[in-house]
């Protein structure tokens, strides 16, 4: 493991309530891996179900997460991104409060300050969620 969650937040921009991912498990130039549980009290919780707003954002910050870590090893600054676009998201299934999900991202293309990923939320082997996402960092 890279971070926990008292560690997170030093890679990514988002702070409580707002942070969806407590555990960096790996970081590349073009591929990261979190774990995140889901706490009772989560925002993104819809009658005992972690929401697909909670899924998007859970995969960006998985994105954030591994060009924070990355700059962090360089000794320069985290920069903030923003999502610029989601497509081709599927949803499969929600996740339940109190359980645990594993989000992977590949970086697929740069160009410019735009980053383009796939994502995608499993549990117990079982893909929930995925997408493509275009990230806009904001150096």
């Amino acid at each position: 493991m890279l971070a926990d969650q008292h560690q997170i937040t030093h890679y990514i921009p988002q702070r409580p309530p707002m942070v969806m991912i407590d555990q960096l498990l790996e970081a590349s130039d073009h591929h990261s891996v979190t774990r995140f549980t889901i706490a009772s009290d989560n925002i993104f919780l819809r009658d005992g179900y972690f929401a697909e707003p909670g899924l998007v954002e859970n995969i960006a910050q998985t994105a954030a997460a591994q060009v924070g870590y990355r700059c962090a090893l360089k000794n320069i600054p985290v920069p903030i991104g923003f999502i610029a676009s989601v497509k081709a998201l599927k949803i499969v299934s929600l996740p339940l409060q109190n359980s645990s999900i594993t989000t992977s991202v590949n970086v697929t293309n740069q160009i410019l300050d735009i980053t383009v990923v796939q994502g995608k939320v499993e549990q117990n082997g079982q893909v929930l969620c995925s997408c493509e996402m275009k990230i806009f960092v904001k150096i």
